[in-house]
């Protein structure tokens, strides 16, 4: 579909989306191309939405937040499940209030279910309701996944019993809608108005393996333990999304005492990288997605930067 087509009487907008493997260096590229054209940008990154998981999420500083104007960070605690259909709805309501005060933007990130969310969505999430989230909390892991199970067990059968967040926000969902996620995510539903045009960042797979490994030594020293620590201290432990993401499950591991610290690095680098593997296998199922080898920040700027003056000639 063309952006002369229409939806519901709104004319379709072409939006270049900045994607790649974890570690690539989106959002050092996405910043320069924000700052070069005056975009501000949309954060499609699973991790980030998250408040406190700062260091073990590269996540960008307040200050360069507020100078680009980079949205969808720090949205809700880690103790709340937030879904892909979550991050859609919301990230649609600032699209569109970009789009109605003239400001032209760009979607950067590498949450694959993220950007399917956005750009194809399946079918209208409920709202959390806090009193039936506060109830379904209360219960054991081991119970929760059971129920889902006799309820969507192909949805259970898709989900660890550990990962609370997501069991519960399909409990959440089924008793909302009595229809289960299953059920929902194969009814049909239109695009949205904007349309996407991939640019896929990638890298020789060794530069990259060995970036990923630098980086976490880099996180270590900075302070990413300590992160941690502050997380579990203050509530956010195993029955939170601290215990489902990579880097911050192992340290917490580790804290519990379950794994000696050199083994919970070496375990959180081998998660990253293999989240980095499915990333892009993710990415190689995109249509007409431009793909470009980068060499640095300069050099992806400047290999995207046409392609982007081309989508940003319609808005």
């Amino acid at each position: 579909m063309t952006s002369a087509d229409r939806l519901d009487g709104r004319t379709q907008l072409k939006v270049l989306v900045l994607c790649g493997p974890t570690g690539v260096g989106k959002t050092e590229v996405a910043v320069e191309l924000a700052r070069k054209y005056k975009l501000e940008i949309i954060s499609a990154d699973s991790r980030q939405v998250y408040s406190w998981l700062d260091i073990g999420t590269a996540k960008p500083s307040p200050e360069l937040r507020r100078e680009v104007g980079i949205h969808m960070v720090d949205m809700v605690e880690p103790n709340r499940v937030y879904s892909a259909a979550d991050f859609a709805r919301d990230a649609l309501v600032v699209m569109r209030h970009l789009r109605r005060d003239g400001k032209r933007f760009t979607v950067v990130g590498g949450a694959g279910m993220y950007l399917k969310a956005l750009f194809e969505p399946f079918f209208e999430a409920p709202k959390p309701d806090p009193v039936l989230r506060q109830r379904l909390e209360a219960e054991s892991s081991f119970l929760l996944h059971d129920r889902l199970k006799q309820i969507d067990p192909e949805r259970a059968a898709k989900l660890h019993p550990n990962d609370r967040q997501r069991v519960i926000r399909a409990l959440e969902v089924y008793e909302s809608t009595n229809k289960t996620m299953t059920e929902l995510s194969r009814a049909t539903r239109p695009k949205t108005e904007f349309e996407p045009v991939y640019v896929v960042l990638t890298m020789e797979r060794e530069t990259l393996r060995q970036r990923l490994d630098e980086r976490f030594d880099t996180m270590m020293r900075t302070g990413l333990l300590d992160e941690v620590r502050r997380l579990r201290e203050s509530g956010f432990g195993r029955d939170t999304y601290v215990a489902n993401a990579y880097g911050y499950a192992e340290l917490l591991r580790h804290l519990e005492g379950e794994l000696v610290l050199e083994r919970a690095v070496a375990e959180a680098k081998a998660k990253t990288r293999a989240y980095a593997k499915r990333q892009m296998t993710w990415f190689r199922s995109l249509k007409d997605a431009c793909w470009f080898e980068c060499k640095d920040t300069a050099d992806a700027v400047r290999l995207v930067g046409p392609l982007l003056q081309q989508v940003l000639a319609e808005h």
